[in-house]
C-alpha cells in the first residue's frame, strides 16, 4: 500500500507541518500545493510548489512528482479560473502523465474525478472558506484501488 499527504494553505503555520509528518511516519511522500508562506527549510520532505501568496520564497509553480511509480501533477491552482478549474488541471495532469492532480488556493476540500485523473484538493491548514474545520488529505492506494481520506488538522 501507498501512502500520499497533501497539505496545502497553512499561511504561515509551521506546527502541523511537523505534526503531519509526526502523524504519518511512514508515509511514502508528502505534498504540499502552496500558500505555505514559509522558508524551504519548513517545507523539508514536502514536494512543494509556490501559491499567489508566497512572496517572500519562491518555489516552481508546478511539481511533477514520481512517488512509488505514480505520478502527481502538484500546483496551488490560483492559475485556473473557476469555471474552468478542473478541466485546465485535468489537461495538465493528462500532459504529463499524471494520475493525480494536487492543487489548493480555494480553501475547500474537494475530490473528484475527470477523464481517469484523480483530482485534490485538500483544503486549508489553517482555515476553510466553507466553515469547515482545517484538514489536510491521505491518499492510499493499494493496487487499483484509491482511497482519499479527509483528515482534521485538530486531530494531530
Amino acid at each position: 500500500m501507498i501512502e500520499v499527504i497533501i497539505v496545502s494553505d497553512n499561511h504561515g503555520l509551521t506546527t502541523p507541518l511537523e505534526l503531519v509528518k509526526l502523524k504519518h511516519p511512514h508515509a511514502d511522500g508528502f505534498i504540499h500545493c502552496g500558500d505555505s508562506e514559509l522558508s524551504p527549510q519548513y517545507l523539508s520532505g514536502y514536494y512543494a510548489c509556490t501559491g499567489n501568496n508566497d512572496y517572500y520564497y519562491q518555489y516552481p509553480e508546478y511539481v511533477i512528482a514520481e512517488i512509488k511509480g505514480i505520478k502527481f501533477y502538484i500546483t496551488h491552482g490560483h492559475q485556473f479560473y473557476t469555471n474552468n478549474r478542473i478541466e485546465g488541471l485535468t489537461k495538465k495532469a493528462v500532459n504529463h502523465h499524471c494520475m493525480f492532480a494536487c492543487y489548493g488556493h480555494t480553501h475547500v476540500y474537494n475530490v473528484e474525478e475527470n477523464n481517469g485523473v484523480t483530482l485534490i484538493n485538500p483544503g486549508s491548514m489553517r482555515y476553510n472558506r466553507d466553515g469547515t474545520k482545517p484538514c489536510y488529505a491521505q491518499v492510499l492506494i493499494d493496487h487499483d484501488k484509491i482511497t482519499v481520506n479527509r483528515c482534521l488538522v485538530s486531530d494531530l
